[in-house]
């Protein structure tokens, strides 16, 4: 697992080189925390095995990026930094002893080997048709939810204007004026057979 300092003397080295991008100096320490985060899971030793398995892994962390829409340029330094440290990995897990600035020069030796410095970070068609899927996702989601909580608001003020009709409908004072006048009447007739 690579120490802090040491990968970020690995990285300015491969600015030096022009294989990463310098402007994005700050933001390669995110490329080393999550493969740290890694080969803390994978164990101290990188084989062949582990270290391809960390490329796959860095490789589906790019890739969410990039559905994010992070830039071409960006994530193609991002691969390069990444795969640098697993060189720095790999070299530092072969040796029991090793001194950091031969630890350095033997990870950027083996990064070279295995010709990195000439990997792009691609999509394939398959993974930007599965990109531009969840960005249209996300996208109708959004508006749909605030249809959604719009719909329940007026709901609920349809819900208390019908409760308010309710109480004061035509229907009603009519039944009731009707009942008064019955009432009226009947007393009527009752005083007037009394006193009629």
């Amino acid at each position: 697992m690579a120490e802090t300092k040491l990968v970020v003397d690995l990285d300015k080295k491969l600015m030096g080189e022009g294989i990463i991008d310098p402007s994005f100096m700050e933001d390669y320490k995110k490329v080393h925390n999550m493969l740290n985060t890694h080969v803390r899971k994978t164990g101290r030793i990188l084989s062949e095995e582990t270290f391809e398995k960390g490329d796959q892994e860095l490789r589906k962390w790019l890739i969410v990026l990039y559905k994010q829409g992070a830039p071409q340029e960006k994530l193609s330094s991002y691969l390069r930094c990444g795969l640098a440290h697993l060189c720095f990995d790999f070299i530092e897990s072969s040796y029991k002893a090793i001194s950091n600035d031969d630890l350095i020069a033997r990870a950027i030796q083996s990064f070279k080997m295995r010709n990195f410095q000439k990997t792009y970070f691609k999509v394939s068609p398959s993974e930007i048709k599965a990109a531009k899927k969840a960005v249209k996702k996300k996208a109708r989601k959004a508006p749909s939810k605030r249809k959604k909580s719009g719909k329940k608001v007026s709901r609920k003020k349809v819900s208390r204007k019908k409760v308010s009709k309710k109480k004061s409908s035509p229907r009603k004072t009519k039944a009731k004026k009707k009942g008064k006048t019955k009432k009226s009447r009947s007393k009527k007739g009752f005083f007037s057979k009394l006193f009629g």
